[in-house]
């Protein structure tokens, strides 16, 4: 029992050693480790990373196309990185980008809107039609036709404003969608990277968006006018439809004023004929009325230069004057012309005379006047007058004109003077009550 309990003592105690030899070797052993247990809890500092991420790419890419409000970024795809000298890396990089709404462009209206509208011409040209064309339709002859009636004529304002409804409805420009929500368009860039302070830097940014911008020549769908016509089928069915209906009620409206413009013109015509009715009628009172006056002028001439009729008056030249007196014998009337003999004087000498032979145009001139022309024959005369000169000379002659009251007015010269007419005498003379018998003339 003591040998047992020396022994249980004599465990323990050897127990209680080792337990504390153990304890310092473990101790030793953990004063040795410990430094490198302090090591490994130091930071280790990562590698730099060889290519920018998708998100680094994107984000520079966006910011390169920051004014592109019409699509958003979407699937990125990259080339592979070249390596520079200088560690910096050249790469490519595109992107598809998304468009957000429906994109428009303004278009011509489709050619078969003015086909519809082709049906409101006839009646259209009809109403603008020159007067002309509804004078012929009620019988009018050209010769009633001004070159006022040969224009053509405007429309009244309530036809006018209609049609230009019509045109504008007919050629308005339209929406036509050209790109879809969703579609995708394509922007790239060329660049070069390089990592700096835990951040990737980016310059020689080349980018090619053209497909974008082309956008811009596009109307979002946001951005569309209110009501704007859009090109549908149903639009375009719509609209050819309306275009039917405001035909139809312009050929409706222009119809009665097609028939007032017939009417009208029928009234014209009436008019037309009426005024040519009277004018004939006056054209013919006037042509009476100037056949009267002629043959009443005629009438005088003929009377003036009868048979025994006596003219006296004066005669003169510069500063000179004298006596002259035409006595017509015989005279006989012709269908255009009275022809008559007789002589001439001096009036305070008529025992001294000339024979002449006459002959007086019955046309009557615009001032009522008609002319005569004598010529002078052989006979007796004062040589000391001056009028000598012409009673001397072989081509002695008259011309002189007749008035409508019988007066006589002209000229008494020579063939010969032609060229120097101040030669000529001026003579004056007018109807004279018949003389006393004469004496007997002397050749």
């Amino acid at each position: 029992m003591k040998r047992l309990l020396i022994q249980t003592l004599a465990l323990t105690a050897t127990a209680t050693m080792l337990t504390s030899c153990f304890d310092e070797i473990k101790q030793a052993v953990a004063g040795e480790e410990a430094p490198a247990e302090q090591a490994a809890a130091e930071p280790v500092v990562p590698e730099a990373p060889t290519e920018p991420s998708n998100e680094d790419i994107t984000r520079m890419l966006m910011e390169q196309l920051s004014g592109c409000e019409i699509a958003s970024a979407g699937q990125l795809t990259c080339s592979t990185p070249t390596k520079n000298t200088d560690n910096s890396i050249s790469m490519g990089a595109s992107i598809k980008m998304a468009i957000k709404e429906d994109l428009y462009a303004k278009d011509a209206a489709p050619a078969a809107f003015n086909k519809e509208r082709e049906a409101v011409n006839e009646a259209a040209n009809t109403s603008m039609k020159p007067e002309s064309v509804y004078l012929f339709q009620v019988g009018a002859t050209s010769d009633l036709i001004t070159d006022a009636d040969r224009i053509a004529k405007p429309l009244p304002e309530n036809l006018q404003t209609p049609l230009n409804e019509l045109k504008e409805l007919a050629e308005a420009p339209v929406y036509r969608k050209v790109v879809n929500t969703g579609d995708e368009v394509e922007a790239s860039a060329t660049f070069t990277a390089i990592y700096v302070d835990g951040a990737w830097q980016f310059s020689n940014i080349v980018v090619d968006n053209a497909a974008l911008l082309a956008l811009n020549d596009y109307t979002a769908q946001s951005e569309l006018p209110q009501d704007a016509p859009i090109l549908t089928p149903e639009f375009e069915e719509s609209r050819k439809a309306l275009i039917r209906e405001k035909v139809a009620a312009f050929n409706q409206l222009a119809e009665p004023y097609i028939k007032g413009r017939e009417e009208a013109a029928r009234a014209t015509l009436t008019q037309h004929q009426a005024r040519a009715e009277e004018e004939a009628r006056r054209m013919t009172e006037q042509a009476a009325a100037q056949e009267a006056a002629r043959q009443e002028c005629i009438q005088g001439y003929v009377q003036a230069l009868a048979d025994d009729k006596l003219f006296a008056g004066e005669w003169t030249r510069d500063k000179r004057f004298g006596e002259i007196s035409l006595h017509i014998e015989q005279a006989k009337q012709f269908e255009n012309a009275v022809q008559f003999v007789g002589t001439i004087y001096d009036t305070k000498l008529p025992e001294a005379s000339l024979d002449i032979a006459g002959r007086c145009d019955l046309t009557p001139k615009e001032d009522g006047t008609t002319q005569l022309d004598i010529t002078i024959y052989d006979g007796q005369y004062d040589p000391d007058q001056p009028t000598a000169e012409v009673y001397d000379a072989k081509d002695g002659m008259l011309s002189l004109k007749l008035s409508k009251d019988g007066k006589l007015t002209g000229i008494m010269s020579c063939t010969s003077w032609a060229n120097n007419p101040e030669k000529a005498f001026q003579i004056n003379m007018a109807p004279k009550a018949k003389e006393q018998p004469r004496g007997k003339r002397r050749r």
